[in-house]
């Protein structure tokens, strides 16, 4: 018993050692805010065409929480959208290092002025304002905003984030940012995957296995598992942290085969330049069908993620063969799951999937840009649009009702992930040619148009994709909805201090929105997840009536425009 204290005390101190060097390397900041922190997400985690580039502090499901400044240094950016980070301060840092701190439903007096006057010149709610060093310098402790639910946050946080000098994420933990977290790290499955001429239990498909637990330590249901041939495997797991119920990302992922390291990834920083490569260290097909993220050991041809440590993770099993495999999967803290399991090797299968592909098949192999030319539809694909080589369909369906082109046109399959921008271009049919409110949808498979927006290109509806799927036009001549939330017109105003529009248009989506208030343009915020549109009651809301118009235009250009007179009266004494 004392050796087993000894060893595992040991071992702690290991772990400490090499957290503490692994920490010197970077500042150590306090919080950003003084409540105690509980995170709803943590750095790296796997999302959809992204990687989490920092931590969620949860804040009680309120807005309006004190957000401060970790360190010394100078506002370098500050963003305003309706989507994205929302409202976000960017804070240089006089030792080089940058901190985020985004969703903000507030800036402190001196930034929301300065935001102000920016919008106010520009005639425009969103902003994307980089500061010069001496502008708007900061103090470490200084009040720099208000935590909030802006963008498109999915609730009420402090999204903080930290970044190097060349704007790399890299994970809060590093610079002293600490959780109690004394829970390992669960395990939902696991994968194997044949390569060509491959099989894992008498089949070439993908493999997926469920878990045995004990204490953290995982087994497979089954027993061992057959294998011929060369595989890759696969592992879905998260980690969660005292007194939260959130499932986060994990810290690190090692695979060995017979106690060798054969893959290994480290969620310490990335580039944004990467982040849309997550789909290609994923399972995308599983995770198209199923919303189940697997990190793969094998690495696709023109996957560039830094986060991979060692990347041989494939094991050639012979028949008669026995090859040990263990998962070891930890989050920042130290506490450890592990998955082990065994392959067997035994004879190749029989028969193997066949995969024909017609003349309908595009083959894509990423050296060279392709075209695919259908006639009224094209499509081109640039040089490494995906993460290695694919068939990609091309054809027209004649039977989806209530388009504009004369046909819709499949490009590819959903469970295909694409990294760059495919220019797809449609030509309207021959009774719409010379409409002006012509837009590309892409078509669910229930049916339902999803705008994707274009432009008309020689005499071609154009526009850029990301995903590929089903794609047609439509007409849009319905203008957008405006309809007052908190106010009517002849509203009298003594107390509020905001006034809710709801803004709405179900086809083309929102183009742009304006408010003006007795002629003069007045920022009119926009929180696009709840189309809502809000003015905030300043100094050009004069004591009396007040004429406000409120304008909202769609993306082909349907205009609604709603005038109300607002009577803005004194406080009683």
């Amino acid at each position: 018993m004392k050796m087993r204290l000894k060893f595992l005390f040991g071992l702690l101190l290991i772990i400490n050692v090499l957290t503490a060097q692994n920490e010197s390397k970077y500042p150590q900041y306090p919080y950003p805010v003084k409540f105690p922190i509980y995170l709803s997400a943590t750095f790296g985690e796997l999302r959809n065409n992204a990687f989490h580039a920092g931590v969620d502090i949860k804040t009680g499901g309120e807005i309006g929480k004190k957000v401060y400044a970790v360190a010394d240094g100078y506002v370098s950016r500050i963003g305003v959208s309706p989507w994205g980070y929302g409202n976000a301060v960017y804070i240089t840092h006089n030792d080089g290092f940058t901190s985020v701190y985004a969703h903000l439903e507030m800036f402190n007096d001196k930034i929301g002025k300065y935001v102000k006057e920016k919008q106010l010149a520009s005639k425009s709610f969103a902003q994307s304002l980089y500061l010069k060093k001496d502008e708007i310098p900061v103090k470490e402790g200084e009040l720099i905003g208000y935590s909030g639910d802006t963008g498109g946050s999915g609730g009420p946080h402090l999204h903080y984030e930290l970044r190097d000098a060349n704007q790399r994420p890299l994970n809060p933990y590093l610079f002293g940012f600490k959780v109690n977290d004394n829970i390992k790290p669960s395990v939902n499955g696991i994968a194997l995957y044949p390569k060509k001429l491959s099989s894992v239990n008498g089949s070439d498909q993908a493999a997926y296995f469920k878990l045995k637990n004990n204490g953290g330590n995982y087994t497979v249901e089954g027993g061992d598992i057959k294998v011929n041939g060369t595989v890759s495997f696969g592992i879905s797991a998260f980690d969660q942290a005292d007194g939260s119920q959130n499932k986060n990302g994990v810290y690190s992922i090692d695979l060995y085969a017979d106690n060798r390291l054969i893959f290994s990834v480290l969620f310490d920083r990335y580039s944004y330049d990467e982040t849309r490569y997550v789909n290609s260290l994923i399972d995308y097909k599983k995770f198209v069908n199923d919303k189940i993220r697997y990190v793969r050991s094998e690495i696709d041809e023109y996957n560039i993620l830094d986060v991979y440590g060692e990347k041989n993770g494939y094991v050639t099993v012979n028949q008669s063969d026995k090859v040990t495999i263990k998962y070891v999967v930890k989050d920042y803290f130290g506490n450890t799951a592990t998955v082990n399991f065994t392959l067997v090797g035994v004879e190749p299968i029989v028969e193997y999937s066949d995969n024909q592909y017609g003349r309908a098949y595009y083959r894509i192999d990423g050296k060279q840009e392709v075209e695919v030319n259908l006639g009224d539809f094209t499509a081109k694909i640039p040089e490494k649009a995906f993460y290695k080589f694919e068939y990609v369909l091309a054809r027209q369906i004649d039977t989806i009702p209530n388009i504009a082109s004369n046909a819709a046109y499949i490009l590819g399959s959903e469970d295909i992930p694409v990294q760059k921008n495919i220019e797809i271009k449609i030509r309207p049919a021959d009774e719409y040619a010379s409409s002006d409110k012509l837009y590309i949808v892409s078509i669910a498979k229930n049916g339902k148009f999803g705008a994707v927006g274009g432009k008309m290109v020689d005499g071609m509806m154009t526009a850029n994709i990301k995903r590929f799927g089903t794609y047609a036009l439509a007409v849009d001549d319905t203008a957008p909805t405006i309809t007052p939330d908190n106010f009517n017109n002849n509203s009298k105003i003594i107390k509020c201090k905001r006034l809710k529009i709801k803004i709405k248009d179900k086809e083309s989506g929102i183009g742009s929105y304006n408010i003006h208030l007795n002629g003069k343009w007045v920022v009119g915020a926009y929180d696009a997840k709840n189309d809502l549109l809000f003015y905030d009651v300043d100094e050009f809301l004069k004591y009396g009536n007040n004429k406000m118009e409120v304008v909202v235009t769609d993306a082909v250009g349907n205009k609604t425009s709603r005038t109300y007179n607002i009577i803005r009266e004194r406080p009683k004494k």
